[in-house]
């Protein structure tokens, strides 16, 4: 029996969204979680094999970071980037998956009619 935690699932946006995700990027020492500060410059290598989203190349620095809209093709899948800070050589990656948009709610009636017919 496991006693581990299900890792999260990875963060979603809809094929038809007009907004997307912002790149957030940070390096720590894993041994004491200390947070350092760093400029790069940042390599940023996008796999979307189902050609989902549109980047928006921000600086190599990052102080304006990318940031990744589905492109409206409604297409869906994961798109996986990989971050190298050519700086230092550190590398890592994240996935986000682009989906559909939910179904729209199924018709429902809005009016009760009431009427009579002749008993045969």
């Amino acid at each position: 029996m496991s006693t581990g935690s299900t890792p999260p699932a990875p963060p979603q946006i809809l094929s038809n969204a007009t907004t997307g995700l912002v790149l957030k990027i940070v390096e720590t020492l894993a041994a004491t979680g200390q947070v350092f500060p760093s400029s790069g410059p940042f390599q940023i290598d996008v796999a979307d094999p189902s050609s989902t989203i549109t980047l928006v190349a921000g600086s190599a620095d990052q102080t304006t970071p990318d940031i990744f809209r589905p492109n409206g093709s409604g297409n869906t899948g994961t798109v996986t980037v990989t971050v190298t800070d050519t700086s230092n050589g550190l590398t890592g990656s994240a996935s986000f998956a682009v989906v559909a948009p939910p179904a729209p709610p199924a018709a429902k009636p809005d009016t009760l009619s009431v009427s009579f017919t002749p008993e045969s």
